[in-house]
C-alpha cells in the first residue's frame, strides 16, 4: 500500500471513530481525561478540571462553555453528568448561563479562585543555545523609560502627547486608497520624507534632499541599521562619555572596539581621541545625556576635521534637540559637512511618546542605496501609515506648535525640581542642563547604594557612573523628571533626601 492510500485508510478509519474534541473548544478542556474507575464521580472530576483551569488562569472570565451535548460528546458521558458539573459549578460561581449566549466563565470568580496561589512552571534549561549576538546585547544592561515612576530616565509626560490629533491623522491615512498613502513594501514614503528634509533645513540647519531621509522605526533600529551597513567586528567607534548605556551596548553586539570620548563642560572632546582610528563616532551636539551639554561651535568643527583625518563617519544624535531651553540653537554638525561623512539620527519618542515608533536618518547621498536596501531587507521602517500622518503633522505646522508648548512645561518642571533639590539638598553640586528631562546631582554618597534603596521607595534614579565607560570618581545621581507631576516633585526630592540623610555625608536639612 502506498503513502497515499494510507493517508486515506488512516482518514477513513478516523471518520468513523467517535469525535473525542472540538477543535473550538477552549485549549483547557482539551487536557481534562476522566478515570471511571476512580470513587470520585464523573461530575466531580469534570469541575475538578474546569476548576483547576480557571484557576490558573487558562479559562478566562467571559470564556465560552461548550454546550453539554458537545462536552458530553467529547468526554464520553452521558449529557446528565455534564448538566451536573455545569450546574455544581453555577452553583460556585465559576460558570453563568446566558438564554442566548450559552455558557460562559464568569466574569467575577470566586474568592476561592482568586485567593487560590499560582503555580509557576519550573524552569526549563534550553536545548538550544541563544547566538554570540543575543549574548552581547542582553549581558550589557540598559536603562529605559519607566511611565508614571518617580525620577524615572527617558520617560516624556504621556499627558502632553497629542493623541487626538495623531489617531484621527492616522485613522484618515489608513482609510486612504493605497495610492494615496504612497504604500511601499520597502517603507518608502515620499510625503514623510519631504516633510521631514523641509522641517530639518528650516530648524536644525540640515543640508538634505527628501530621497536622504530614511525612516526607521526606534533609535535602537536606527544604530542597528548603522551597524549592518557601515561597520565590521573589529572596527573602532568612539562615544561619548558619558552616553546612552544602549548605544555601546548596539555597538559591542556588532563586535566593534568600543572606545571613549570624553564630554566636558563644552561637549564631546576630539583633542582626547587616541588608539587605532576609529570606524564611527557617535556624539550628541545638540544635547547630550545624561549631562545635558550642548556642544560648542568650536568643538564641532574640530570634531569635524577629527573625523576628516581619520577618514571616519559621524553618527550625529539629536534625540532631545527639540527640548532645548537655555542657549543659542546651533547648527546641526551636518549642516557644517562638506564630505558626505555625517549621519543624522531625529525622532519623535521625546515629543510625541514611544507609541510613535517612528524617526529617520539623513544619510550622504553615497550611502542612500545601501541603507534603503538595508532598512527593507531589515524591515526597520516605521508604520507606511504612521509616516504620513506625520507627514500631515509636520506639514501643517502642528508639531512645531506642540513642541512650543512642551518646552514651556518641561522647562517649568525643571525649575521647580531645581528648586526643590537646592531646598532640601542644599549642599549637593547640582549640574543644570541645557535642556531634555534629566539632571545630574553630586553627593558624597554610595551612589549605588542610594539606589537600590530609593527604588524600593518607587524612587528610579540611577547612578552617574553607569553611564561612563571609564572609571568614573566621584559619586553622581541622574535624576528624571520629565513624566513626574509637578504635585509629586517636592515630596519625592524630600524622600530622596531622607535617604541621602542616613546613607550619605551630605548635609541635608531634617
Amino acid at each position: 500500500m502506498g503513502i497515499a492510500d494510507r493517508i486515506e485508510a488512516a482518514e477513513e478509519t478516523a471518520e468513523r471513530m467517535p469525535l473525542r474534541r472540538r477543535a473550538h473548544f477552549p485549549l483547557a478542556l482539551e487536557t481534562i481525561v476522566l478515570s471511571p474507575t476512580s470513587s470520585v464521580p464523573l461530575y466531580e472530576q469534570i469541575c475538578r478540571g474546569v476548576r483547576a483551569a480557571v484557576t490558573a488562569g487558562d479559562l478566562l472570565p467571559g470564556a465560552a462553555m461548550p454546550t453539554i451535548v458537545e462536552l458530553a460528546r467529547a468526554l464520553g458521558v452521558a449529557r446528565n453528568t455534564v448538566g451536573e458539573a455545569y450546574m455544581r459549578l453555577s452553583a460556585e460561581g465559576y460558570l453563568v448561563s446566558y438564554k442566548r449566549r450559552g455558557t460562559r466563565v464568569a466574569a467575577q470568580l470566586p474568592r476561592m479562585a482568586e485567593d487560590a496561589p499560582r503555580v509557576s512552571p519550573k524552569p526549563v534549561r534550553a536545548a538550544i543555545e541563544i547566538g554570540y549576538f543575543a549574548k552581547k546585547v542582553l549581558d550589557t544592561p540598559v536603562t529605559r523609560g519607566g511611565t508614571g515612576k518617580s525620577f524615572a530616565l527617558h520617560s516624556p509626560d504621556p499627558a502632553l502627547f497629542p493623541r487626538l490629533h495623531l489617531s484621527r491623522l492616522v485613522t484618515e491615512e489608513f482609510r486612504r486608497p493605497p495610492t494615496e498613502t504612497q504604500l511601499d513594501a520597502g517603507g518608502v514614503c515620499g510625503r514623510f520624507q519631504s516633510a521631514i528634509a523641509g522641517y530639518l533645513r528650516l530648524t536644525a540647519g540640515v543640508h538634505c534632499e527628501p530621497e536622504q531621509v530614511i525612516a526607521v522605526s526606534t533609535p535602537e533600529a536606527a544604530l542597528n541599521l548603522t551597524a549592518r551597513v557601515l561597520l565590521d567586528p573589529g572596527h573602532t567607534v568612539l562615544v561619548e562619555d558619558p552616553g546612552m548605556d544602549n548605544v555601546r551596548a548596539i555597538f559591542a553586539a556588532a563586535g566593534t572596539r568600543i572606545e571613549p570620548l570624553p564630554v566636558d563642560s563644552r561637549g564631546a572632546d576630539p583633542r582626547n581621541i587616541s588608539g587605532p582610528p576609529p570606524r564611527l563616532i557617535w556624539v550628541s551636539p545638540a544635547l547630550s545625556f545624561p549631562l545635558g551639554i550642548q556642544m560648542t561651535e568650536a568643538r564641532r568643527l574640530a570634531l569635524l576635521d577629527a573625523a576628516r583625518a581619520a577618514g571616519a563617519a559621524i553618527f550625529e544624535s539629536a534625540s532631545y534637540s527639540e527640548l532645548l531651553y537655555t542657549g543659542d540653537r546651533l547648527r546641526a554638525l551636518q549642516g557644517h559637512d562638506s564630505d558626505g561623512r555625517v549621519i543624522y539620527y531625529g525622532g519623535f519618542h521625546c515629543t510625541l511618546g514611544p507609541a510613535i515608533r517612528a524617526g529617520y536618518l539623513v544619510v550622504p547621498p553615497g550611502l542612500v542605496e545601501a541603507f534603503t536596501e538595508m532598512r527593507r531587507r531589515l524591515a526597520f521602517a516605521p508604520d507606511i501609515y504612521v509616516q504620513s500622518a506625520l507627514a500631515t503633522f509636520v506639514k501643517e505646522n502642528r508639531y512645531a506648535l506642540h513642541l512650543k508648548k512642551i518646552r514651556a512645561v518641561y522647562a517649568a518642571r525643571l525649575r521647580q525640581t531645581i528648586a526643590a533639590l537646592r531646598l532640601h539638598i542644599p549642599d549637593a553640586a547640582l549640574a543644570e542642563p541645557a535642556g531634555g528631562f534629566h539632571l545630574t546631582l553630586h553627593v558624597e554618597a554610595d551612589a549605588q547604594r542610594v539606589c537600590q534603596i530609593a527604588a524600593r521607595e518607587g524612587l528610579h534614579v540611577q547612578p552617574l557612573s553607569r553611564f561612563y565607560q571609564e572609571p568614573h570618581h566621584g559619586s553622581g545621581l541622574v535624576i528624571g523628571f520629565g513624566a513626574m507631576p509637578d504635585a509629586m516633585i517636592e515630596p519625592s526630592v524630600a524622600r530622596l533626601a531622607a535617604i541621602l540623610r542616613e546613607q550619605g555625608r551630605v548635609k541635608v536639612p531634617a
